[in-house]
């Protein structure tokens, strides 16, 4: 009787293990609606104000950067941030976002001094990329400056 009941009952083990369904849990992490943008670029000419050829090499030199933690879809108020913080402290008196281009009027105060710039680039879901054409005055004149920048999504934050 009792060879009986051990075998009732391992055999009642063994159907439970086999006909009981196999629950998996997958866990995936939730999507931030954060996204880090980082932009950078470079300054492709300058011209004017009686530079000198080594005052316009050490313009030239300067690197364009900035880090900016935005919407994943960014809204226009973040891309004016992006951009304008690339250049300093800015203020935009225009600016347009269609769903591919971004147009932008801006005076700009920052480590490169005060200047007034016009932006026109492109954008995507998760880059944007266009030229800036700034006027910088100065004692000896106007100094013009041509630069690019491109920004994309560099992760989350």
């Amino acid at each position: 009787m009792k060879r009986l009941l051990a075998g009732v009952c391992i055999a009642w083990i063994a159907t439970s293990a086999v006909a009981a369904p196999k629950t998996t849990t997958k866990t995936t992490a939730p999507v931030s609606t954060k996204a880090v943008w980082v932009t950078t670029g470079s300054i492709v000419s300058v011209s004017g104000g009686g530079l000198t050829a080594s005052e316009i090499r050490t313009i030239k030199k300067q690197k364009l950067s900035n880090t900016t933690c935005m919407a994943r879809s960014p809204t226009a108020a973040d891309i004016q941030a992006a951009i304008g913080n690339t250049f300093g402290s800015c203020t935009f008196s225009k600016f347009g976002l269609a769903t591919s281009t971004i147009r932008a009027t801006m005076k700009c105060n920052g480590s490169y001094g005060p200047m007034d710039a016009d932006f026109v680039g492109t954008r995507g879901t998760t880059s944007y990329s266009g030229t800036n054409n700034a006027v910088f005055p100065g004692n000896k004149g106007n100094v013009y400056v041509k630069s690019v920048i491109s920004g994309k999504i560099s992760g989350n934050c």
